[in-house]
């Protein structure tokens, strides 16, 4: 099994594109109120943006030739990823964001909208043609995207991959009929209609390094073996343990983190499953101590933050495809606050989006 994950480590690092990680000039104490373009520059958005954009469009299936005709394309899809991004980091509405751009000119450049009018003024997108191109952009943009901020990070030395958290968090749909949700139900609990955000973070920063959506009621036992599996191969991360909550007490889930990975599986144990005599059991006990050492509580916390600072709960659109494009751009954006902050020397403003961010 060892031969398996050094024959297919670091699939992705060796496609990420290299950029500048030198460090960056900045104020060592306080506030570092990052402009949107100053966080696009030091992220190295355009470089991630044309990278994502051109392995998606080589994973998907051809299209029919363009016939003769037809007005030439003004806008670039890196211009619409990049915008996307900056309107879900700030947090705004697609008439918020379309306006920002057409009135500060040094954003539209850095967003690559660089054709004039006739006047001297740059051309920027409106607000339904915007609307269009992303979601025309699918799905795969925004993944690569995600998954290329976690490649940075992991050169940066910020994300290791040495523990993994593996947790689930539901949403509630914002459309009553949305075709993509479904009915969770809980015992003596209100039910929930939505979606399901089954998250994978490093243990040691608490930055995200793989997140799948799912309808509300996929148990985690189903999903979970699997996104362990695909961080840990895409990233060659050397896994030692893996925690999770009593949701993934699962063979599956057992089999791959110990035969596959070699790490230990550090999963909780519900004692009502076989009585209570299983209390007493040196497996328990064993799971138990582990647990001690890494508190359960630090994935509880990130799903608190990503929803509270960062709106993962606040989403205006409905079927699996948009959703899973917003949770994407969500998680890149939180990403992208923790590289910006790394760069600029601040280490401890990693999780600090109010601290890195200026208001815009």
């Amino acid at each position: 099994m060892e031969c398996i994950t050094l024959g297919l480590q670091n699939i992705l690092q060796k496609t990420v594109p290299e950029v500048d990680l030198a460090p960056l000039a900045g104020p060592q104490t306080g506030k570092l109120r990052l402009s949107p373009e100053q966080l696009l520059v030091a992220i190295h958005a355009q470089a991630l943006a044309e990278w994502a954009l051109g392995l998606a469009q080589r994973l998907r299936p051809p299209s029919l030739p363009r016939g003769p005709g037809g007005k030439p394309q003004m806008y670039h899809d890196p211009s619409i990823l990049l915008m996307a991004l900056v309107q879900t980091v700030w947090r705004k509405s697609y008439e918020q964001i379309v306006d920002y751009v057409a009135t500060h000119a040094e954003l539209a450049v850095v967003l690559g909208f660089m054709q004039r009018t006739p006047a001297g003024q740059l051309r920027t997108i409106s607000k339904g043609h915007y609307w269009e191109r992303r979601a025309a952009l699918g799905l795969l943009p925004f993944l690569f995207f995600f998954l290329g901020l976690v490649g940075q990070l992991i050169r940066l030395g910020v994300i290791t991959g040495r523990a993994l958290i593996v947790d689930s968090t539901l949403l509630s749909a914002w459309y009553h009929a949305d075709p993509g949700a479904s009915w969770q139900k809980y015992a003596k609990k209100k039910a929930v209609f939505g979606y399901k955000v089954h998250a994978v973070l490093c243990q040691a920063s608490n930055l995200p390094v793989f997140v799948l959506v799912t309808p509300a009621h996929v148990h985690d036992s189903r999903v979970g073996w699997f996104i362990v599996l695909v961080a840990a191969v895409l990233y060659g991360f050397r896994v030692l343990v893996v925690y999770a909550d009593a949701a993934y007490f699962d063979r599956r889930f057992f089999w791959v983190v110990q035969e596959i990975l070699g790490a230990h599986p550090a999963v909780d144990y519900n004692p009502r499953r076989a009585g209570k005599r299983q209390l007493a059991t040196l497996f328990f006990l064993g799971q138990w101590r582990r647990l001690v050492i890494t508190p359960r509580s630090d994935i509880e916390r990130h799903f608190a933050w990503m929803k509270r600072y960062f709106g993962l709960k606040y989403f205006q659109c409905y079927s699996w495809l948009r959703v899973t494009q917003f949770v994407l751009l969500t998680y890149s954006a939180a990403l992208a606050v923790a590289f910006a902050a790394q760069r600029y020397q601040r280490p401890e403003l990693i999780r600090r989006r109010s601290m890195v961010l200026a208001q815009a």
